[in-house]
């Protein structure tokens, strides 16, 4: 897979700012792979792809996620921008040829989390949530953490997002809640 072909194929379906994000997580992501001696290509290409299907309206995401034949969850059909990251999985398997199944369950749980995340989820995650575009003062935090230890990071940003939310009124997607509960366990995928 080469990553500046990639890149370029990104920049041509993505806005601007959205594809700017996306280069400062890859960024973030690939620092953090290194520093946790983790193989850099398949982190830099989850991170650089994980919003491919973001600036997709809540109605196209119903249908390619119904089309494609995927688990849509009441909390998905309520708040159809949460099945960005599993859609976007599954655009790039069918459309853009990338195979590679660590990669593809990164971009699919980037953004709710899940229960015993490989190591290329986490440092997705991770770097979305923490990348230095990120300005609130929790991503700073996290930001921090995310070079101390891992598990510890995720399981403030989990806390964070949850936090955020409940206080905003939104729909809390299981997933989040059960990533959450597992790492409180002391259960990891990666380690």
């Amino acid at each position: 897979m080469n990553l500046e072909a990639l890149r370029h194929k990104l920049a041509s379906n993505l806005s601007p700012p959205r594809y700017e994000h996306s280069l400062r997580v890859m960024a973030l992501a690939c620092k953090l792979a290194r520093h946790y001696q983790t193989p850099e290509e398949p982190v830099a290409i989850a991170a650089l792809l994980h919003d491919v299907a973001r600036e997709k309206n809540g109605a196209e995401l119903l249908s390619l996620a119904e089309n494609y034949g995927l688990t849509i969850e009441s909390t998905d059909q309520k708040a159809p921008v949460l099945l960005h990251g599993k859609v976007g999985a599954e655009i790039l398997r069918r459309e853009w040829a990338i195979t590679t199944p660590s990669i593809l369950e990164a971009v699919a749980v980037h953004v709710t989390g899940a229960p015993r995340m490989g190591m290329i989820s986490e440092l997705t995650l991770l770097a979305d949530f923490a990348e230095p575009g990120r300005t609130f003062y929790s991503a700073h935090i996290a930001r921090e953490l995310a070079f101390v230890h891992r598990p510890t990071a995720l399981k403030y940003i989990f806390t964070q997002k949850i936090r955020y939310i409940l206080d905003a009124g939104y729909l809390l997607h299981p997933l989040t809640i059960e990533a959450r509960n597992q790492l409180l366990m002391g259960e990891t995928g990666s380690e």
